[in-house]
């Protein structure tokens, strides 16, 4: 496999992963991830980084967004290649809007900022082994994102 046939797995790998939010296809999420997954969400909520199981990030995912209507866009992608890991770097602006979303009430919640990916190279393919975000602004009502509501945010190996 050349630099560029893993560039374009990473992008492919990154908009399997980004759909499986809009489409709530957890398996699919599931599917993306390494068996561990080190996670920074920091900059977003008060959870500390560290080291989690990929069906522990599928299940919370699942807990906190499965209510919300979402659209997760990404851009700006760039990706190096370095035998058999990758990293990745892209903005994102990701919509969320609770389902009672009219057009005129608070019930939406937009995040715009920058993601790092590491990738790890599988036997079957590129599955992503870290995930930090860094965000730039929020806009909206955040009581709608479920992982603000969630009291149990540790992170379990």
């Amino acid at each position: 496999m050349t630099d560029i046939d893993a560039k374009l797995a990473c992008n492919d790998l990154l908009c399997r992963f980004f759909q499986s939010f809009d489409e709530k296809d957890w398996t699919a999420m599931r599917a993306c991830l390494c068996d561990e997954v080190f996670t920074d969400y920091s900059s977003f909520r008060d959870v500390p980084a560290g080291t989690i199981r990929g069906d522990r990030y599928v299940e919370q995912r699942r807990a906190a967004l499965s209510a919300l209507d979402m659209q997760h866009n990404f851009l700006n992608l760039a990706v190096a290649v370095a035998g058999e890991t990758a990293e990745a770097r892209c903005n994102y602006i990701i919509h969320r809007f609770d389902p009672a979303f009219d057009g005129a009430n608070d019930r939406f919640f937009h995040s715009y900022g920058r993601y790092i990916f590491g990738f790890r190279r599988a036997a079957d393919g590129w599955r992503i082994a870290r995930i930090t975000q860094n965000l730039l602004r929020n806009h909206g009502n955040p009581e709608i994102h479920g992982a603000t509501r969630l009291q149990d945010n540790t992170r379990h190996v």
